[in-house]
């Protein structure tokens, strides 16, 4: 079952967006959309987290091995099975240049997505944020 927006992109209903807007705050906070996510991966789902807020802050190098979690993995390891799994990293652009994230200190896979490409992304998606 396909979806349309309005610039004609077709995106299953069953893929997910999860939106990450915090970091340090609560590390289970930030695990749990990554579980999700992986798990979405897992069922062969397609998958954007979109990173805004202080949640850009997972998508600058080393960041995500300070989280610590209470109920879940890791959140490097989780990141990590992510990225190998394919999902994909949309990061707010302003967010980014308050947070001091550039191309030079950025996770791979970390793409800088503004609020127009994510809305089009979104289109059809189930989303969720944290």
């Amino acid at each position: 079952m396909t979806t349309q927006n309005n610039n004609a992109k077709n995106i299953p209903a069953d893929d997910y967006l999860f939106t990450l807007t915090s970091f340090d705050i609560e590390g289970d906070r930030v695990a749990t959309p990554l579980v999700l996510a992986n798990s979405a991966l897992a069922k062969g789902k397609k998958v954007l987290l979109w990173l805004t807020m202080e949640g850009v802050e997972l998508a600058k190098q080393g960041a995500a091995e300070t989280v610590r979690t209470t109920s879940f993995a890791p959140v490097d390891e989780l990141l990590e099975a992510y990225v190998e799994s394919g999902g994909r990293i949309g990061v707010c652009p302003p967010c980014a240049n308050t947070h001091g994230l550039t191309e030079h200190n950025m996770i791979d896979r970390a793409e800088l997505m503004g609020a127009v490409s994510m809305l089009d992304e979104s289109g059809g998606r189930q989303t969720f944020s944290f």
